[in-house]
């Protein structure tokens, strides 16, 4: 789920934007996994553990935000595509979003404890297409207006029944379409009418000049200050007298939103908006989970300028290069319940001790992952099908 430039970019030591980029996305990787494999919430208090604080919701919108950031680095980078370039790109980008969607409901058939993230990627993927010629004022509007619409409108179309309540998957598609959508874009662990807020925000974030250093300290900076206010709006307001309201007897919000919650608030009261927990689909927790996000990349950003930083980082850029392998791969493995125990920080280390040895490894040889290897190819031949270059290519060695 990687850039296509993405193991290039990890060689390019020079490349200080594209390195910092996948070394946001490994970081991503890495938390992502900690949320799978490790105890983020407390069993008996139903308290996170500092471990949830940390990760919980935060790892996946980093990798959403990323994914936009990648569309916009794929799509011309500061310069939004136009005319056939702009719509062999979107074919590009649609057979991409096919095949990336195919193997997430194909992984969603085994026995994974894990909800994937694929399919819902995929349809990011296509919703984020109409988007691709804009500039960074435009998506920066954009993205906060959806941030703060999205969730009133999915409050809304959650009031009556729909979705499947599990993981959309293969049987799913053919058995259920439309509710296999509705799950995909309204109700499922990671919804796609909300969760395109971190792709908007991630396009405007990939059409700056994220190799200035100044870029790069604005985007810490904002995000710094996004994450700051969603925590603190949402305090003030259930401080405020919210909380009671959502309060039953003899529990508190947070049991009853750890009982309900799994990707979207509760829709019987409108006062749920005003939380920020992670997995809500909140305004709030958009607001400061794309603040986190923002904050990470703009450290990654940062911190890759210098030399023994980059150097020391390497296995974890080269991991994030490559992320759809080792997502696809680490996936598969904790389906196979018999290779080692989860909650056990042993088992994780050891999933990131052989992704950190084998990306960089993969990568010395290979210039992308194996499947970002076939994802780019096929993508690329169809988009060159579907929509041919005006002219042909000069004849090589011209």
């Amino acid at each position: 789920m990687s850039s296509p430039l993405g193991a290039a970019t990890v060689v390019d030591a020079r490349s200080h934007r594209l390195v910092g980029v996948d070394l946001a996305r490994g970081l991503a990787l890495l938390g992502m996994a900690a949320t799978h494999m490790l105890v983020v919430q407390d069993p008996s208090s139903r308290d996170l553990t500092p471990l949830g604080w940390f990760f919980a919701g935060r790892a996946s919108a980093l990798f959403a935000l990323l994914a936009g950031v990648s569309l916009a680095l794929l799509s011309g980078g500061r310069t939004p595509p136009t005319g056939r370039d702009r719509a062999r790109i979107s074919a590009t980008v649609l057979v991409r979003a096919l095949l990336i969607g195919l193997v997430g409901l194909l992984l969603a058939e085994s026995t994974t404890p894990v909800a994937v993230i694929l399919a819902y990627y995929a349809v990011l993927f296509v919703l984020a297409l109409p988007f691709l010629g804009l500039r960074p004022p435009a998506l920066i509007a954009l993205a906060a207006s959806w941030a703060l619409l999205s969730p009133l409108v999915s409050h809304l179309l959650r009031q009556q029944p729909g979705g499947i309540a599990g993981q959309v998957s293969v049987e799913s598609v053919l058995m259920a379409p439309l509710d296999s959508l509705v799950e995909l874009l309204v109700t499922g662990f990671y919804p796609a009418l909300t969760w395109l807020t971190y792709l908007l925000a991630g396009l405007a974030v990939g059409r700056l000049d994220l190799g200035a250093t100044g870029t790069a300290i604005r985007v810490l900076a904002a995000g710094a200050a996004l994450a700051v206010l969603g925590w603190a709006a949402s305090a003030a307001l259930l401080a405020g007298g919210v909380a009671e309201r959502l309060t039953d007897a003899g529990g508190s919000w947070w049991d009853l939103l750890s009982d309900e919650g799994r990707g979207v608030s509760p829709p019987e009261d409108w006062g749920w908006l005003a939380v920020a927990a992670p997995h809500t689909g909140t305004t709030l927790d958009l607001v400061t989970t794309t603040g986190s996000a923002l904050a990470v990349l703009g450290v990654a950003l940062l911190v890759v300028r210098v030399d023994l930083v980059r150097r020391l980082t390497h296995p974890l850029a080269a991991a994030g290069a490559m992320t759809f392998t080792l997502y696809t791969t680490h996936v598969l493995v904790l389906s196979q319940r018999d290779l080692g125990a989860f909650d056990s920080v042993a088992y994780y280390l050891v999933h990131v001790v052989v992704a950190l040895t084998f990306a960089p490894l993969w990568l010395r040889r290979f210039r992308r992952g194996p499947l970002e290897s076939v994802v780019h190819e096929l993508s690329s031949t169809f988009g060159r099908a579907l929509v041919p270059p005006r002219d042909p290519p000069p004849p090589v060695g011209s």
